[in-house]
C-alpha cells in the first residue's frame, strides 16, 4: 500500500480551494476521522470532486431582474433633505456626554 491519505491542508492545496471550504465540506467529499485528524484517500478526493456530467445544467435565465434593484427600499429614520440632516447633526453635537471623562496621564 504506498498511497498515503490526504490530511485536510494537502487536499486544499491539491484542489486550490482554501482550508475552510475543505473542512466546510469534509463529510460530502468523503474525509474519515482517525483521533482528530481528517483524512481522506487521493482516489476518493478525485472521485468526489470530478465533473459530473449527469448532473442538469441551469435552467435560470441569466436576463431575469434582481427583485430587490427594482423593490423601492424603505427607509427609517432618515433624513429627506441636507437642511434636516444639519439640523439633526448639531442637535446631536449639542448634547452632552453622560460619562466623565476619566484623567490619562500618569505620574
Amino acid at each position: 500500500m504506498s498511497e498515503k491519505a490526504l490530511s485536510l491542508k494537502e487536499a486544499a492545496a491539491l484542489l486550490g480551494v482554501s482550508y475552510s471550504t475543505v473542512y466546510a465540506h469534509k463529510e460530502e467529499m468523503g474525509f474519515f476521522q482517525i483521533g482528530n485528524q481528517w483524512r481522506i484517500w487521493p482516489g476518493s478526493l478525485k472521485s468526489a470532486t470530478e465533473y459530473n456530467s449527469n448532473r442538469p445544467a441551469r435552467t435560470e435565465q441569466e436576463n431575469t431582474k434582481c427583485q430587490s434593484v427594482s423593490a423601492k427600499a424603505r427607509t427609517f429614520g432618515t433624513s429627506t433633505s441636507a437642511h434636516r440632516v444639519e439640523n439633526e447633526l448639531d442637535r446631536l453635537l449639542e448634547r452632552p456626554t453622560e460619562r466623565r471623562l476619566r484623567s490619562i496621564t500618569t505620574s
